[in-house]
């Protein structure tokens, strides 16, 4: 099928179907809603070509240009979107194409907030859009019009006094309930300062809500988490803060550009014979090493004369993954902690090398060369801002803002610091916790003028996830 019809359900990544996951992976190029979650536009390949949908004309230009084309659509295609209209023009303009189902936004949206729709006894039927006869009725409301909403409601004969919830943020992984009588919600709503897209439901199915609502009694429920990590890394730490409850926005500070066409990274390789001890400070240092390798004709067998080690697990993991087991975790996931742990090692006269980013401390290599090591840090690559970040923060600040925001490595907070002004960057993060995956990051935080709230003992994404929970209370 040249276009796929995608429906994404109430928006949050891991509420995709399979079907779907794999339309927006294979497609050549995805056009979406606007403030379609970045997790989900992440499923794209990293040339797709990623876009804001503007008319089906593009979408027909792209398909008879041989282009697969992904539309996302918020919950199903053929309920309560556009994708029977967008479904209508593809036919009359020749193109093929395929709808794949997703959950429908009402339904998803009351079960994530502990809301039954049917009730044995209770409530036998749902009316969804419009008022009817249903023992339950569920409308989407835009901002602006909850007030005409409940009037009309109130217009088909329901009580003021009917149990009713509005539901707001449905389209991410924290949406927020907020329960009253039908004649009081609107102003219910207003005082707590709710705003934006809405579903309004009413019917007994509510009076339960308190007691099945799995999401509010997750620890960091409705707290607006940023996730600053490269995207090809934030996954299983998004996952997590989702799992613990959090509402995650995810705005990539950096991204990974490899430097593995350098004469100094072909002399490294070359000199792999000669090297007694290779020291990764990062998973990215050893996947790109890992590519190096490769494409220079060699594979792990050229590591036969060298020790292996690695400052934390996660580094340690992703050398296992490219099937090497480090002779050396260092117990504190510091460079510093690295070279503690080799204090019991000869390291006089012999060759160590580094595998790094091309701006990254250098407390490791002087430590090591102080002991008389002949140490070669060799950078495999660099940090760079993404496209966009910066306009990304910015909007994100001018408007809802963040809880928390979340660094994971020093680069991660210089890129976050300038997309704004020294001056303002200490006010702009006034209400907001700033959450750092260990000591090295907390001190490049600070100079730059932060307040850091949140240290990770454990100096991993987990272990920050659990210091945020443990600082949870005094937010």
């Amino acid at each position: 099928m040249l276009v796929t019809l995608v429906g994404v359900g109430p928006g949050h990544p891991q509420l995709l179907t399979l079907r779907a996951a794999d339309a927006i992976g294979d497609a050549d190029a995805v056009r979406h809603f606007p403030g379609c979650d970045p997790a989900i536009l992440g499923r794209a390949g990293p040339e797709t070509d990623v876009g804001v949908l503007r008319d089906v004309d593009e979408v027909v230009r792209l398909a008879r240009a041989g282009h697969r084309v992904a539309v996302l659509l918020r919950g199903d295609p053929y309920a309560f979107s556009d994708g029977a209209q967008l479904a209508e023009s593809l036919v009359r303009a020749g193109v093929e194409f395929e709808a794949v189902p997703g959950l429908l936004l009402e339904t998803a949206a009351a079960t994530l907030t502990g809301i039954p729709l049917t009730l044995e006894g209770r409530s036998a039927s749902v009316a969804i859009g419009a008022p009817g006869h249903g023992d339950t009725v569920v409308l989407r409301l835009a901002e602006g019009w909850w007030n005409a909403g409940v009037g009309l409601l109130l217009r088909s004969g329901l009580s003021r006094g009917a149990p009713a919830a509005l539901l707001t943020g449905v389209g991410t992984s924290g949406p927020r309930r907020l329960a009253a009588p039908l004649g009081e919600i609107a102003d219910a709503a207003r005082q707590q300062g709710l705003s934006g897209e809405a579903l309004l439901v009413v019917g007994p199915g509510v009076e339960l809500a308190d007691r099945l609502d799995t999401l509010a009694r997750r620890p960091l429920h409705g707290l607006r988490v940023l996730v600053t990590r490269p995207r090809h890394q934030a996954d299983a730490f998004r996952r997590e803060l989702a799992a613990l409850g959090a509402r995650v926005v995810e705005i990539p500070t950096i991204e990974i550009e490899p430097m593995l066409d350098t004469d100094q990274a072909r002399q490294a390789i070359e000199r792999l014979s000669e090297t007694r001890l290779i020291a990764f400070a990062s998973a990215n240092a050893v996947d790109l090493f890992f590519e190096l390798l490769v494409s220079s004709g060699s594979d792990a067998r050229s590591l036969h004369l060298s020790r292996i080690c690695a400052i934390g697990p996660e580094t340690a993991r992703a050398l296992e993954s490219h099937g090497i087991r480090p002779d050396l975790v260092a117990g504190e996931y510091t460079a510093e902690g690295l070279a503690e742990a080799l204090e019991g090692w000869d390291l006089a006269g012999a060759r160590v090398l580094i595998p790094r980013a091309q701006m990254a401390r250098d407390a490791l290599p002087q430590l090591l060369a102080r002991r008389g090591a002949e140490v070669e840090f060799l950078p495999v690559y660099r940090t760079v801002c993404p496209a966009g970040a910066e306009t990304a923060l910015r909007e994100l600040f001018a408007g809802e803002g963040a809880d928390v925001v979340t660094f994971t490595s020093s680069s991660t907070v210089k890129h976050f610091a300038r997309a704004f002004p020294a001056a303002d960057l200490a006010s702009l993060l006034e209400r907001t916790r700033v959450a750092c995956i260990g000591p090295v990051t907390a001190d490049t935080a600070r100079r730059l003028g932060m307040r850091v709230d949140i240290i990770a003992r454990d100096y991993t994404t987990s272990g920050l996830a659990h210091a945020i929970v443990e600082a949870r209370h005094a937010f």
